[in-house]
């Protein structure tokens, strides 16, 4: 398992990243984040999307958000949609960090 001690991204930057992962999904220029989530593409290509950049995350911060429901038919817009994955990611990102550092701490204490 990766470990999660890489820094959080802001959430400008996650914006960034994820509307470059719709860009390179799409083939087509996002410069509003404020576009109804469902132009982006159909559900399928919003779902592929979706799975793309929580690969992306797996493969740079060694875990994947995990949210039940289903993101791509989501009403609202693509910050929207950006914002729920971004909480998430943070609150896992947050609790891991918190149980590494425990894992460290007793790790010390053991040796």
């Amino acid at each position: 398992m990766v470990s999660f001690s890489k820094k959080r991204p802001t959430f400008e930057q996650f914006k960034v990243m994820f509307r470059d992962e719709v860009q390179r999904c799409t083939n087509n220029q996002i410069d509003n984040f404020y576009m109804p989530w469902s132009e982006v593409g159909d559900e399928t290509t919003r779902e592929k999307i979706i799975e793309s950049f929580m690969q992306l995350l797996e493969n740079r911060f060694g875990f994947r958000p995990v949210i039940e429901e289903s993101l791509s038919t989501m009403d609202g817009a693509l910050e929207s949609v950006i914002n729920r994955i971004y909480h998430v990611f943070s609150t896992m990102f947050l609790v891991d960090h918190i149980n590494e550092k425990m894992y460290k701490e007793r790790a010390k204490k053991l040796n």
